[in-house]
Formats: C-alpha cells, sequence, structure tokens
C-alpha cells in the first residue's frame, strides 16, 4: 500500500492557528492583567504578564518583580533571590 499524500489532520482538529483555540486565546488575552505575587513571608509583588500572537501562548516573565500593577518599578529582588530567602527562613 502506498502512502496517500494530502490533508494528514484526520480528525479535522482546529489547528493552533485556526479555530476555537486561536478564538480562545484572543478571547483570554483581552481579560489578561499583571499578576499579584505574594510569598510566604507575606511580601507581595507584580509579575508582568506576556502574550505570544505567534504561538497564541500567555506566560508571566521570567524571575522579575515588580512594586506596581502597571509594572514599571522594578524591584530589587528577583523571583529567584526571594523563593531562596523564604526556603532559608524555613517558611517553605
Amino acid at each position: 500500500m502506498e502512502k496517500e499524500e494530502g490533508y494528514t489532520n484526520v480528525m479535522k482538529m482546529p489547528l493552533a492557528s485556526e479555530g476555537s483555540n486561536k478564538a480562545f486565546y484572543h478571547y483570554q488575552k483581552s481579560t489578561i492583567r499583571n499578576c499579584k505575587v505574594t510569598f510566604m513571608d507575606g511580601s507581595s509583588y507584580w509579575q508582568k504578564m506576556i502574550t505570544n500572537d505567534k504561538r497564541l501562548s500567555i506566560k508571566s516573565e521570567p524571575n522579575k518583580l515588580y512594586l506596581d500593577e502597571q509594572c514599571s518599578i522594578l524591584a530589587d529582588v528577583t523571583r529567584k533571590k526571594k523563593i531562596q530567602e523564604c526556603k532559608r527562613m524555613g517558611l517553605i
């Protein structure tokens, strides 16, 4: 038997760039805001959310913390250092 050439999406599921995935991403994108992070020692910071229209993904900015909701004032501590501080204090 020869392999047939043509459409390989047998189930006719929407691909990442078409259909319901794309519609759901654009719905989510309009509701996404920066995220407030509270650590075990009680301190609170903000993380910036990043949207990627090409890959239809939403993620937080890695290892950076901010003092305000608009994420314009960078905190003097990183996420990794803050987690290490909480571990040293025995909170985690």
